[in-house]
């Protein structure tokens, strides 16, 4: 499908979606069961043709300092190699309180269209190389059950972010079928 959802769930949908449409932004998007799991994704990936992404955001032990990563779906995350890529220490999955607080999003649902809203301003965008060197991705629209394939570039200009980059040398896991 084209264009937004007749219903938004979330008000950061519905901030997303105003803001594809007000930029001009062309992508494409699907419905479907909660893609929580990268295994729920499978579906997903072959409406589009294109691999899903992994997005996490992490924080630090004070729960001061944020990461939001942008990952392959099937690599494994390694939150030593992760902080040891940054030079920083090691970090933690945020949770869901802090998921709803700074990306307005519910954990299955992160999204780098949360960078969107002030309350990330302080967010540090980081996505893997190979993520990055793709033309379009796959990503959540702030609902684990909404999905839209963008071009990189015209997310990294929406969002004012230009990513740090960085090598995750995780094998690819395979799915299971």
């Amino acid at each position: 499908m084209t264009g937004a959802p007749s219903q938004f769930k979330t008000p950061t949908q519905k901030m997303i979606y105003e803001r594809l449409e007000a930029e001009g932004i062309d992508y494409t998007r699907i419905e479907s069961d909660p893609g929580v799991s990268m295994d729920d994704c499978l579906n997903i990936d072959k409406a589009f043709g294109i691999d899903t992404v992994k997005t996490i955001l992490l924080t630090n032990r004070q729960k001061n300092r944020f990461w939001l990563y942008v990952t392959h779906a099937r690599k494994p995350f390694i939150t030593k190699e992760f902080g040891a890529s940054l030079g920083i220490p090691r970090v933690s999955f945020a949770d869901e309180e802090l998921m709803m607080q700074i990306l307005g999003t519910r954990h299955g649902a992160a999204t780098p269209f949360g960078l969107l809203r002030d309350e990330a301003a302080e967010v540090n965008f980081v996505m893997d190389r190979d993520v990055a060197a793709r033309e379009k991705i796959v990503i959540t629209d702030g609902d684990p059950c909404g999905f839209i394939a963008i071009r990189n570039a015209d997310l990294f200009k929406l969002t004012g972010r230009t990513p740090v980059l960085i090598e995750n040398p995780a094998e690819i896991v395979p799915a299971e079928l």
